[in-house]
């Protein structure tokens, strides 16, 4: 490559391939001069290649924004075509002036893209998603309101390009996307707009849908009356006669070459006219018109008519979607990434603590989960403040619900809303001094009840064993520690546990005033057998 294709009147020795093409193209930020074009990444395949087609004159890439922009088609040429940039140039101008909806806009770059440190033109749109026409058909074969729906479309493209004064130059399937139930033409090679007339033609379109006699030199807004003919009739046909489709299709709709050069010796044409009235003066026109010269081929739009006025979307059959499918592979979201914190081991306890043996409601042992609750009282003969702190426990435990019931009981009897409150509030609060002071009388009574020695705060204190200490574990089985005598000392035994503890450990109050023995010190309770208390671990 040793010379710029985009200097006038300059011929490149080489010309880029399609491998070549498709190196540079994995980096878009280095390999195309447009900034829209540097800003995507390729579609690619399962091996990571972008996905290529190639065409005629082309190979046409997907790019994907990375913006958010839409996706575009990028078609990088074959080879050198001398007038390339004023073909391209007059098209964009006319297109530009004149669009046309139902052809895409784009945007030519004579020096689009850079392999071998060369600059090559490049001609890109945005990427019209949807199959081409003969796959549609394919899918939607037995569907005859979708077949002739797009026989009303094809007539409004037709109508429009009409319109504008374009031909598209090479109306095929394979130029024809359906898109959402509409119809797009892609491939902008052939295309003539009246800035161009006098000139050639770059190509002549595909052999199954041109006719058989036209040459280069015929180029002119009358391109496009053969091929539209011959794609307006195949969708009548199949619309009526979806059978044809698996006898005729191949590289083409319905018709070939060989139909165009020969009309009287064609089957299809046969089979076309038998269908019905308008398949037959249509399959005759076209008869007439291939076997005439190019020149005197009638205008689609002079021999059928729009059935209706309305946008295509609003006359559009319902689930006309076809599913195709392709090699590109949809890249996965990114995993989203975690920053890594170190959690000490101290934290991560806090978070999720060992779990622990659940204790006993009878038996204490080194596997019990927490002590009981101390006692709400110390002092039973103290009436008047027993009688706050057991009016304070029933006030807490249980005041949203009395105070609520009380304040709904007095609204309903018509009472206002701040006479409620106050009304409610003096219940509730009646009602728990109530309370406690039938607690802290009950308590004083229960504390008048109880043996001398109880009252006074002592207790009776055992008498060693006359064999010497002993544990617990190796008395005999049924019997209990040593027995006591009526003696007074500060810890307190639990005669059916064999366990003694200090005298403010919560564990007393639950020993019965029959199982309740004293010892002097805490040898003396060893000796008989008792084992200090794991939660107060009362000392000497």
């Amino acid at each position: 490559m040793v010379a710029s294709p985009s200097q006038p009147g300059t011929v490149p020795r080489y010309w880029p391939s399609a491998r070549h093409f498709t190196e540079v193209i994995q980096c878009p930020s280095i390999c195309f001069s447009s900034p829209i074009l540097r800003t995507t990444l390729p579609a690619v395949d399962r091996l990571g290649m972008p996905i290529v087609t190639s065409g005629q004159f082309a190979y046409v890439y997907k790019l994907k924004s990375i913006n958010g922009n839409g996706d575009f088609a990028v078609r990088c040429f074959r080879g050198y075509l001398g007038d390339r940039d004023q073909r391209y140039r007059a098209i964009q101008s006319h297109v530009h002036n004149s669009p046309v909806p139902y052809l895409s806009n784009f945007t030519y770059a004579p020096e689009g893209i850079m392999v071998g440190a060369q600059w090559f033109p490049v001609l890109f749109m945005q990427w019209i998603e949807g199959p081409t026409l003969d796959l549609y058909i394919g899918e939607m074969l037995h569907r005859r309101e979708v077949l002739l729906h797009l026989s009303e479309e094809w007539l409004r493209v037709m109508g429009a390009l009409n319109t504008a004064g374009i031909a598209h130059g090479d109306l095929q399937h394979g130029n024809v996307i359906v898109e959402h139930g509409q119809l797009r033409l892609i491939d902008h090679d052939g295309i003539f707009v009246p800035s161009m007339s006098g000139w050639s033609a770059c190509e002549v379109g595909h052999q199954h849908y041109q006719h058989p006699r036209r040459t280069a030199h015929q180029f002119d807004s009358s391109l496009d009356d053969f091929s539209s003919l011959v794609i307006y009739l195949s969708l009548l046909s199949l619309a009526e006669r979806p059978e044809l489709w698996a006898e005729y299709h191949d590289e083409n709709l319905l018709f070939t070459k060989t139909d165009f050069q020969d009309p009287g010796a064609s089957t299809l044409l046969a089979k076309i006219r038998a269908i019905g009235s308008e398949h037959r003066r249509l399959a005759d026109v076209l008869a007439t018109a291939a076997s005439g010269p190019p020149a005197a081929v009638p205008r689609l739009l002079d021999l059928v008519q729009t059935t209706s006025r309305l946008p295509s979307w609003m006359v559009a059959p319902i689930e006309m979607e076809a599913t195709t499918k392709t090699r590109e592979v949809i890249p996965a979201e990114p995993p989203q990434v975690r920053d890594i914190r170190w959690i000490s081991w101290q934290e991560k306890s806090k978070e999720r603590p060992v779990p622990a043996t659940p204790g006993s409601s009878t038996v204490q042992s080194i596997f019990s989960a927490k002590p009981p609750a101390p006692p709400l009282i110390h002092d039973p003969t103290l009436v008047r403040h027993n009688t706050v702190l057991f009016a304070k426990d029933l006030f807490r435990k249980h005041f949203f619900w009395w105070y609520w019931g009380a304040y709904m009981l007095f609204q309903f009897t018509g009472m206002g809303v701040v006479m409620a409150l106050f009304v409610a509030t003096m219940l509730v609060v009646l009602l728990c001094f109530s309370y406690g002071l039938y607690r802290a009388l009950e308590e004083a009574r229960n504390a008048r009840r109880a043996p001398a020695s109880l009252r006074a705060g002592t207790l009776p204190l055992a008498t060693p064993p006359p064999h010497g200490p002993s544990s617990w574990q190796t008395l005999p089985q049924g019997t209990t520690p040593s027995a006591v005598t009526s003696h007074v000392g500060p810890f307190v035994g639990n005669r059916v546990l064999g366990i003694y503890h200090a005298p403010d450990c919560g564990w007393v109050d639950q020993i019965s005033s029959a199982n309740v023995v004293g010892f002097a010190t805490a040898t003396e309770a060893l000796s008989h057998g008792f084992k200090p208390c794991r939660i107060c671990s009362p000392a000497s």
